[in-house]
């Protein structure tokens, strides 16, 4: 006899396209989902998938079966919705990536917030500097801080930061403070970069703005390493707006080049389209939305 559950668990392997991001997503272990997608295809006298060591993709019967497996469950999570009272409650899980000091600083609090509100909610933060494919490995939503390049995922724009200039009062009283962008070539400079070394290209104000070549001092790959430089009075580094904004509030650096147009960057979260309704993830959107209207270091997107 065919389940459920097993029906659910082959839908989830067709949408990631992979048995470990369906076990993910899930919070099942793989070996549970191999096998209930091989009992399924005996139950069925059918091959689901084709599957390779690097891919599994749906068969042509996979396909016919996943769409009406798709509408068959759509008309029943309505049917058990309306006998519920289309209950409106976050609950299950919600897993959610980030950067890791946005991560930190500012989602965190809000993950904190939901779970102390919602006793059924749980959710699973990832917090990596790296980009994660949402679908492969089982992710329900990501930051993003730029504009997204995965156009194939929904995306909604909830506010902006700034790129801007911070150095430690130490460094400015010293060396003195730039008052224009030129400036900045003639001081010592630290650049959170993995790769680069020898000269750079330092913009601000977007790609209509002012663009200047600098050798910077201190090549580093972490955003933190390099404001610990920078409150060691090493020189002047170029960071976001929320990564600078405990540091320029207690002291230990200051802002320059206020007069100068700042780049602005984006913030999207981001989505497959089918979770685009999940409560789950409406709950947590307004969340953050409602975020970024409380904090300076942050800019709210109208909506």
């Amino acid at each position: 006899m065919i389940d459920l559950p097993a029906l659910r668990i082959f839908m989830a392997v067709a949408d990631h396209a992979s048995f470990v991001g369906a076990s993910r997503k899930l919070g099942l272990s793989a070996t549970t989902v191999t096998r209930t997608v091989r009992s399924l295809e005996t139950a069925l006298g059918i091959s689901l998938f084709n599957r390779t060591t690097r891919s599994v993709h749906l068969t042509t019967e996979g396909v016919e079966f996943l769409a009406r497996c798709r509408a068959a469950i759509f008309d029943l999570d309505g049917a058990i919705a309306i006998a519920q009272g289309a209950r409106t409650a976050p609950q299950g899980v919600l897993s959610i990536t980030a950067p890791v000091i946005f991560g930190r600083v500012h989602v965190l609090p809000v993950v904190t917030e939901l779970l102390k509100a919602w006793p059924q909610l749980n959710i699973r933060l990832f917090l990596t500097d790296r980009v994660v494919h949402l679908v492969e490995e089982g992710v329900d939503l990501a930051i993003r801080i730029a504009p997204p390049q995965d156009s194939a995922l929904k995306m909604q724009k909830i506010g902006e930061v700034q790129k801007i200039f911070v150095a430690s009062p130490a460094y400015l009283k010293k060396h003195g403070e730039p008052q224009v962008f030129e400036d900045l070539a003639t001081h010592s400079l630290i650049e959170v970069n993995e790769y680069a070394a020898g000269y750079s290209e330092w913009r601000q104000g977007g790609k209509s703005g002012f663009s200047i070549k600098v050798s910077p001092r201190l090549f580093v790959n972490s955003v933190d390493a390099a404001l610990t430089a920078a409150i060691e009075d090493l020189g002047i580094v170029t960071a976001l707006s929320y990564q600078t904004h405990q540091f320029v509030e207690n002291g230990q650096l200051r802002r320059i080049l206020t007069d100068t147009p700042a780049s602005v960057l984006p913030v999207f979260i981001l989505f497959p389209a089918k979770e685009r309704q999940s409560v789950n993830v409406r709950t947590f959107v307004s969340a953050m939305k409602d975020r970024f209207i409380a904090k300076r270091s942050l800019t709210a997107h109208p909506t």
